[in-house]
């Protein structure tokens, strides 16, 4: 928008040589931009757009241009400002760690990146273009990619190849077609540009899919922990902030932080999904799963550990499972071993041959005094439930332990408390003769 009304003021000579065409298309562009701020939804990295971009066009209105990370830290602070908790969301981190990634890297080679990509030959300055797109791509990858392996667990590798591609089709193509189209509009013929804008996403879709698609490029990882994401971003940070030599510390910090994820140790057993989900996990690192699960909890299960999920056993012993018994199976590992329990003809299981037991089913009292025990129920009322077995003993820890007793945990109350509750409730209420 901003090309487009200078452009067109500059041809126009009277307008041109009296007035400031340049301020003139500056507000304009901040009053579009407000627009699809507005009609965008104003998600995180939406604002952060608009507030970045938003502070370089009030620059040109007074003469002050100037990319710097103030103008990261202020959008960041106005984000903040306006919705605090965004600070631990994924929209938040990625777009800002890309944006002050970039900053970074271009304040401090820019000009001498500059001169190598954009001089020389017309054949020169059109693979310089496309060698920049490349490297920003790779720029973005390095300050995005902790977030995305704590957030989604997975590595992507291609990633460059596709932008290099695709940033030049919708730059180039799709995002003007966009604008003529809005243009075409009033007159009814925003046909016109809408077609070939749907050339160029149709193209680019093609190109993610094909590259999505190439053998090797997602690696799924183990889970960061929430204390090794900090250290990144607080490594990240010092790296990119500081201008001396000393900010190289900054990679200590975010190298001690990716290292954390071999401290992470998966669990050797889960039940989720209110006893639907009953997990295994195998010598091979991957995981043993009951039929009964659904395919997303699957899915769920293979992203956060980043193991590939195999057939439960029937009627025979595979490794540390062994399922020979109807409705029950046992699951040895570093000298304990655990009672699966699958259905009701597996019960009752005697408490002293076992170290713990996990049930499918209702498991009753009877050993809940002597080991740990999770069964349905337990399920329903705490969460998912994740068993840890060492040789010094069994840990056992579910979601809503985790999380802690907040407000917004829940605490199912089965219907015969609740009418117990409710009959409190009603005698304390009721007039005293």
């Amino acid at each position: 928008m901003f090309f487009a009304v200078r452009g067109g003021l500059a041809l126009w000579p009277f307008v041109a040589l009296r007035w400031p065409i340049k301020k003139i298309a500056a507000g304009v562009t901040l009053v579009v931009l407000f627009c699809y701020l507005m009609i965008s939804g104003a998600a995180i990295p939406t604002e952060r757009a608009f507030v970045m971009n938003g502070i370089v066009f009030a620059a040109i209105l007074i003469d002050r241009l100037r990319l710097s990370m103030r103008i990261c830290a202020v959008a960041a602070m106005v984000v903040l400002l306006a919705a605090p908790a965004s600070l631990v969301g994924v929209s938040f981190q990625m777009s800002f760690g890309a944006v002050v990634a970039l900053v970074a890297v271009y304040e401090t080679w820019g000009a001498r990146l500059g001169l190598l990509l954009r001089t020389g030959s017309f054949v020169r300055r059109v693979a310089g273009y496309f060698a920049a797109v490349a490297l920003t791509t790779l720029i973005v990858a390095v300050g995005t990619e902790p977030f995305a392996i704590y957030h989604f667990h997975h590595v992507v590798l291609y990633s460059p190849l596709a932008n290099v591609v695709a940033v030049p089709l919708s730059a180039m193509w799709t995002l003007p077609c966009g604008v003529i189209a809005c243009l075409l509009m009033p007159f009814g013929l925003e046909k016109l540009a809408l077609v070939p804008m749907g050339w160029g996403i149709d193209a680019t879709i093609a190109v993610a899919q094909w590259v999505s698609a190439l053998p090797g490029n997602v690696w799924p990882v183990a889970r960061l922990p929430t204390a090794g994401i900090v250290l990144v971003a607080l490594g990240g940070s010092w790296l990119c902030l500081w201008q001396g030599r000393w900010r190289l510390f900054g990679a200590v910090g975010i190298a001690a932080g990716m290292l954390a994820m071999l401290a992470v140790r998966p669990p050797a057993l889960v039940l989720a999904d209110f006893g639907r989900l009953l997990a295994a996990r195998a010598a091979d690192g991957g995981y043993f799963v009951r039929p009964t699960a659904e395919r997303l909890d699957r899915s769920f299960l293979a992203d956060e550990t980043a193991s590939p999920i195999e057939a439960w056993p029937t009627g025979d012993q595979v490794g540390a499972l062994d399922c020979r018994e109807a409705g029950r199976c046992f699951y040895a590992v570093r000298g304990r071993r655990v009672a699966l329990v699958t259905g009701a003809a597996g019960l009752p299981v005697f408490c002293g041959t076992v170290d713990a037991i996990l049930a499918q089913v209702p498991a009753g009292f009877a050993c809940r005094y002597r080991i740990p025990v999770a069964d349905r129920i337990d399920n329903w009322r705490y969460g998912a439930f994740a068993f840890w077995l060492g040789a010094d003993g069994i840990r056992m820890m579910s979601a809503n332990q985790s999380r802690g007793d907040r407000p917004w945990v829940p605490h199912p109350v089965s219907k015969r408390e609740r009418a117990r509750l409710a009959a409190l409730k009603s005698r304390a209420g009721s007039p005293r003769r």
